[in-house]
């Protein structure tokens, strides 16, 4: 953004500066030639006019004037009808021989070095005579050369300035914008603590404010949402402990086992979910291996299988389970999908989870049973249930694969029942640091 601030500058600038100077100069160039006609016609005219008052080519004052124009580097001649010429050596040109045989026009011949004036004139005695002045045009042409020189000095400073400047407003403005973006990207990023320190144009600085005002108003919603998710989950604890307490009181010990384990985990749970309210995004990202989860889950479910007659097969494949996610995200999520088909198929049918680990770090889940399969493929959208659920369960599994950069796919198995497949994204790469002594080395 600088450079082309500054290239925009120094084109605008040169372009203008070519606008004003190109004129400038060919207005110079006939600035000082006319000057040169000027100062030759008036010398011609004065010494036309001493001519006129002389009576021969020997007069003094004619004399003394022409010593001294030719002193100051004018070359001045007078031709007289007679033959005679006086003052510089310059040519009998043609122009000359015109005055002199009765021919009133002055004209213009350019001789090696300058112009020459020629004017009619008549002596006293009535004798013709021809003014002939040159004037030597190397002092105009050398002020000429210089006022051209500074003209293209400043056609290359100018624009040269203008894009110095323009970088160092640029400067100010891009630092603005990079602060307006680290902030934006680390508030992308999960932490709503960030804010900027208004600075640069007006524009920028009422941004900043309105950034900064947004994210406080982020930071204190999601501050609320989580305290009353935290207060909701500490008022399921008392029920919750109740619960335990009948469970334990239940005379059938395998009931009161099975009913105490189950309590157990809801308790943890809630304990969960009051963690999680508490932490940032940033602080929640840790690593699980799916296939270890995915064993105590199904290990957990079968003897609810068992009891409804379901056949349940587990298979790991693969090698490398680790996911990009928290390990009780996963169980719920696994827990979801073996409830949907105990939910949503009658007793008996049978189901088979898969896991298989990939060679770059993802994993995929696969759940299928024999069912009646998904009445819809819109079935995963949040909220949708034909059964009277809450349509959670599945939008629950998709968000988690999508936070790890994977997906779900939903569609029919190899018995005509439902498939579920979760691809679940590994652990991002550690970058390996060197030491400092053995980076010396």
């Amino acid at each position: 953004m600088r450079l082309r601030l500054a290239l925009l500058a120094v084109i605008c600038c040169l372009v203008s500066t070519l606008l004003f100077a190109l004129p400038l100069a060919a207005y110079a160039r006939q600035a000082y030639q006319q000057q040169d006609d000027r100062l030759a016609a008036i010398r011609a005219h004065v010494l036309a006019s001493l001519v006129a008052g002389s009576s021969s080519s020997e007069d003094a004052d004619l004399l003394q004037y022409l010593k001294q124009e030719n002193a100051q580097g004018a070359s001045a001649a007078v031709f007289f009808a007679t033959g005679e010429r006086v003052g510089a050596p310059l040519p009998r040109s043609r122009a000359v021989e015109d005055i002199l045989d009765a021919h009133p026009k002055a004209t213009a011949a350019p001789p090696h070095t300058g112009d020459t004036y020629y004017f009619p004139a008549v002596t006293a005695h009535r004798v013709r005579a021809a003014v002939a002045v040159t004037v030597d045009t190397h002092r105009q042409e050398e002020q000429m050369r210089r006022t051209w020189a500074a003209i293209g000095a400043a056609v290359m400073i100018l624009p040269a300035c203008a894009g110095l400047l323009a970088d160092r407003l640029g400067r100010r403005q891009v630092t603005a914008v990079d602060r307006l973006l680290r902030a934006a990207s680390r508030m992308a990023k999960g932490d709503l603590s960030a804010r900027i320190d208004p600075a640069g144009p007006p524009e920028l600085r009422r941004l900043g404010v309105a950034l900064n005002a947004l994210a406080g108003r982020i930071e204190a919603r999601v501050e609320t949402e989580r305290e009353a998710a935290a207060d909701l989950s500490h008022r399921l604890r008392t029920p919750v402990t109740a619960l335990m307490l009948q469970a334990e009181a239940l005379r059938h010990p395998e009931e009161s086992r099975r009913l105490l384990a189950s309590t157990e985990r809801l308790q943890r749970e809630v304990s969960h979910i009051i963690e999680r309210a508490r932490q940032g995004a940033c602080e929640r990202q840790v690593v699980a291996d799916l296939a270890a989860v995915t064993r105590e889950r199904v290990a957990f479910w079968l003897p609810l299988a068992e009891d409804q007659g379901r056949a349940c097969t587990l298979t790991v494949t693969g090698r490398g389970h680790r996911v990009y996610a928290a390990q009780e995200d996963v169980a719920a999520a696994i827990d979801a999908l073996l409830g949907n088909v105990f939910t949503h198929t009658p007793e008996g049918t049978a189901m088979a989870v898969e896991v298989t680990g990939h060679r770059y770090g993802a994993a995929t889940l696969v759940v299928r049973d024999d069912g009646p399969g998904f009445a819809s493929p819109r079935a995963i959208e949040r909220g949708r249930s034909t059964s009277g659920s809450s349509g959670l369960g599945l939008d629950i599994v998709r968000r988690l694969a999508c936070s790890t950069g994977g997906g779900m796919v939903i569609g029919a198995g190899p018995g005509g029942g439902g498939s579920v497949t979760v691809t679940l994204g590994g652990p991002p790469p550690v970058a390996h640091t060197v030491p400092p002594r053995a980076a010396a080395r």
